[in-house]
């Protein structure tokens, strides 16, 4: 059913019928970057457990890995990561190393290392069905494998330096944004080209198909948020900043409602923005003092999650446009997830830690450390226990 300004207050089901659930202690699989040469941890054999401090008293260094599994193969920062749709136990990940790996989750054992980019990989993506998966580069090319085969099927190219990809959610059509300010769409496995969106001004940073595949939206660093459609690459619905209600600044990170009614943006301008597809601004979510880099919808609550560089996570209701609890990490927030058919959230950040929390609450269920630098990505499983 379509949601518009009127009825998003009785849009969701009460909160006492949402199921509550915990993440356990064990279940959460880490990928821990470690930097030094070959792969080997940064730091003398000496210093292992203990480094001189003031007047040469020696203190102990506690490097803290709650981790149950890492991959080490990438040996610069990574960018990007996901699951298999079905296979869960299967990863895809990408870096500033130009390359991309398939391992597994359980084991940390490296299944494929896939082409090398000439350039970093900034986005990958198993397809819905999970049959393919493709990495795409700052190079301009998108590499697509066939998951089972192990093999390359096609190259894309088009674009100039990939901002991300994202597959249809109900077949092997795949979207990808561009520095150049433009989408490309193709058809796989036989590369087929058959779009290219031009309408923003600047390069275009975020964008995916709606969970029902009839549209497509994407933002950028003009501060344009386009809703498009994907048969015919035409503008269905546009919000830019010279409408004063919008935003004033590049937008970073958006999020969809399941009913694909209703959008939700961040921006640089440290504010968040709620518009449904007709149109219609619904309000501002304007806590953060800096940028605004991570957004999320609650599938079974009235919530959104905005996530910010001053470190501030925020929990908003949006039947109320209402700030309902500010939770925080020590360091800019980098993603934040909701778990699926749940109030629970997952948040990522510079900090080096990942963290869960209970919305309805604003308790921090779990706290993991085991990333040396900064979390640039994060992907969760379905029953949200890795």
């Amino acid at each position: 059913a379509a949601m518009n300004s009127d009825d998003r207050h009785n849009h969701y089901d009460e909160e006492e019928d949402v199921e509550e659930t915990f993440v356990d202690d064990d279940d959460v699989a880490d990928v821990v970057h470690y930097e030094g040469e070959e792969g080997d941890m940064a730091m003398d054999d000496e210093d292992d457990e203990e480094e001189e401090g003031e007047g040469g008293e020696r203190s102990e260094i506690l490097l803290e890995d709650d981790s149950v599994q890492g991959f080490f193969a990438h040996k610069e920062p990574v960018f990007s990561i996901d699951l298999h749709p079905t296979q869960q136990n299967l990863v895809v990940s990408g870096g500033s190393d130009d390359r991309a790996y398939i391992w597994q989750l359980d084991t940390g054992e490296q299944i494929a290392e896939l082409s090398k980019h000439g350039d970093s990989v900034s986005a990958v993506g198993f397809s819905s069905d999970g049959s393919l998966v493709a990495t795409g580069g700052m190079d301009g090319k998108i590499h697509v494998y066939s998951v089972d085969k192990r093999e390359q099927c096609a190259t894309l190219d088009g674009p100039d330096e990939i901002q991300f990809i994202d597959w249809h959610p109900k077949g092997n059509v795949l979207l990808a944004g561009a520095q150049d300010a433009s989408l490309w769409m193709w058809s796989l496995p036989t590369g087929d080209f058959m779009h290219v969106f031009a309408g923003h001004s600047a390069p275009v940073t975020c964008g995916r198909f709606t969970n029902s595949g009839r549209n497509i939206v994407s933002g950028a660093e003009d501060g344009s948020l386009i809703v498009w459609d994907p048969k015919t690459a035409a503008i269905v619905r546009q919000f830019t900043s010279q409408d004063e209600r919008f935003h004033q600044g590049a937008i970073t990170s958006l999020a969809i409602a399941r009913d694909d009614q209703v959008i939700l943006t961040g921006s640089v301008d440290a504010t968040a923005k709620l518009v449904h597809v007709n149109g219609t601004i619904l309000g501002s979510l304007g806590n953060a003092t800096e940028s605004v880099e991570a957004v999320g919808l609650c599938d079974v609550l009235p919530l959104a999650a905005t996530g910010s560089v001053d470190g501030s996570l925020s929990v908003w209701d949006i039947n109320t446009m209402r700030l309902r609890t500010t939770l925080r990490h020590d360091d800019s927030v980098t993603r934040v997830l909701w778990h699926e058919s749940s109030p629970m959230l997952t948040s990522v950040s510079m900090d080096s830690s990942v963290r869960t929390w209970d919305a309805r609450t604003g308790e921090c269920v779990r706290v993991w450390r085991g990333h040396q630098a900064g979390i640039m990505d994060l992907a969760l499983t379905r029953d949200g226990r890795t």
